[in-house]
């Protein structure tokens, strides 16, 4: 999908929209533009990622594991003690296409047909996740108030992040179709790079705010924790 000049003079001239935009959209506008200290509102996908948990009176979205090591996310020049775990993550779509299908032998003697299938993760990488979670806390999670009324089930996340340059960020991994996966997978990791603001939890019916997770100050002790095992 190509930006249109519609959408882009949309999401910079109000940055805190009330409506998120979807992940891989804001992906392509900024790849094309970059424009950083901009912000945006994005719904955290929940369908390819964690399944936030419910407690009452809140709701419990793990961080745990969510680590990005990708080659450019780790300490420019040599530290005695280097983090290379700067990053975290949120998800925030996986979508996939399959292109050629083409006749082949991984097998001597059994040709198969295999196929060409791409598929393209999009995410949000942000280094400030100190201020978000309890240092003790083993799962680094986002732990959201919820008001007595609110249904868990009925809620979405979602995030609240300004850009820093470079805006984005992409690597690309590629698996050979083999005899027992017929399928050549090319996987292209796409990273909006940022400052996280804030996780709302937002209403599936209307959208409405019903709670927030503001950022808070780091403490200098956990500042350069990855929280990685």
């Amino acid at each position: 999908m190509k930006s249109t000049p519609l959408l882009l003079a949309l999401l910079l001239s109000c940055p805190l929209a009330a409506v998120a935009e979807p992940g891989p959209a804001l992906y392509r506008v900024f790849a094309e533009q970059p424009a950083a200290a901009d912000c945006i509102e994005v719904d955290i996908d929940l369908a390819h990622g964690e399944t936030p948990e419910a407690l009452p009176g809140a709701l419990r979205y793990p961080l745990r594991g969510k680590e990005i090591a990708e080659g450019w996310s780790w300490p420019e020049g040599v530290s005695s003690d280097p983090d290379y775990f700067r990053y975290k993550y949120l998800p925030l779509a996986s979508e996939s296409e399959d292109r050629r299908s083409y006749e082949a032998e991984d097998m001597v003697g059994e040709p198969q047909t295999m196929t060409e299938r791409w598929r393209y993760d999009y995410f949000l990488a942000f280094a400030n996740f100190a201020a978000f979670i309890d240092a003790a806390d083993d799962d680094a999670a986002l732990v959201l108030a919820l008001p007595a009324d609110a249904d868990p089930a009925r809620l979405a996340l979602r995030a609240e992040a300004c850009l820093t340059q470079p805006t984005t960020r992409e690597s690309t991994t590629f698996w050979k179709a083999t005899h027992a996966k017929p399928v050549d997978l090319t996987l292209k990791k796409r990273y909006l790079v940022g400052e996280l603001k804030a996780v709302h939890a937002v209403a599936l019916d209307d959208g409405r705010r019903l709670a927030t997770l503001q950022a808070r100050p780091i403490p200098p002790a956990v500042h350069k924790e990855s929280d990685h095992d």
